[in-house]
């Protein structure tokens, strides 16, 4: 993938940051999977 066509936004979910990059080319969102993860293992369940 090339850098040139790429934007990085941050997305915010439940006070968490998750990395996503944005490929204008293809028009499709890449998101951390290590990000989802680490929210997810923190999250507390009721």
């Amino acid at each position: 993938m090339n850098q040139d066509k790429m934007y990085l936004i941050n997305k915010i979910f439940n006070n968490e940051t998750i990395r996503t990059v944005w490929d204008n080319a293809n028009e499709k969102y890449y998101i951390s999977v290590i990000d989802v993860i680490a929210i997810i293992r923190e999250s507390k369940t009721s």
